[in-house]
């Protein structure tokens, strides 16, 4: 390919790529949102219109239902991109952490560029797609650990042990009510598992 259209990349999730020119087209599309601390931004379940771009303050987003914060956003983040892909509705609610400034672009306006400005349209599509990636790893990341404890749980953690025959069960069937001579037998069988597995 001739040249290098992928200039260094500049702080910030979305304009990554974007040189100064870029960054003040894709900013004229973009609506301004300002918004108070404790505010919620985006609800879960609503429809997800809008990638949601952090200007200035910080916002969480929130498992409500676990009631747990699973990530907070600051200064040139992007919340709200999972929606804006796959135009499913919202996965969580995200909520205002202090007063903040937001910009949102909506899906049509980003549409828009793939005739008007094709290159900002491609730069803003793969830093996207990079973000998607990134926190699908962050993600894998975090269930390792579950996936390592699920995986111990599958593994038996000693020799299997061994099961009693059925004559042995059934005598413990014909001892009725007598639990001392029902004891004595689970005793046995306990001592004669024993040294079979130590091969006496």
């Amino acid at each position: 390919m001739p040249g290098n259209w992928w200039p260094e990349a500049r702080t910030g999730e979305l304009v990554a790529y974007l040189d100064d020119a870029e960054l003040t087209r894709l900013t004229a599309l973009m609506g301004e949102w300002s918004v108070k601390a404790g505010e919620t931004v985006l609800h879960r379940g609503d429809p997800a219109a809008n990638l949601v771009l952090v200007e200035t303050g910080e916002v969480e987003v929130v498992d409500s239902g676990l009631g747990i914060v699973l990530a907070r956003i600051g200064p040139g983040g992007v919340v709200g991109e999972v929606g804006f892909v796959d135009g499913l509705p919202r996965t969580h609610d995200v909520r205002a952490v202090s007063d903040s400034r937001l910009r949102h672009l909506s899906r049509e306006k980003l549409l828009g560029l793939v005739d008007a400005a094709p290159l900002l349209f491609a730069k803003v599509t793969v830093a996207l797609a990079e973000l998607v990636a990134q926190r699908f790893r962050g993600a894998l990341a975090d269930l390792e650990p579950i996936r390592a404890f699920a995986a111990d749980l599958e593994e038996p953690a000693g020799p299997e042990p061994e099961v009693a025959s059925i004559d042995e069960l059934e005598a413990v069937d014909d001892l009725g009510s007598d639990e001392a001579n029902a004891l004595d037998l689970i005793r046995d069988l306990a001592r004669k598992t024993a040294r079979d597995r130590a091969g006496l």
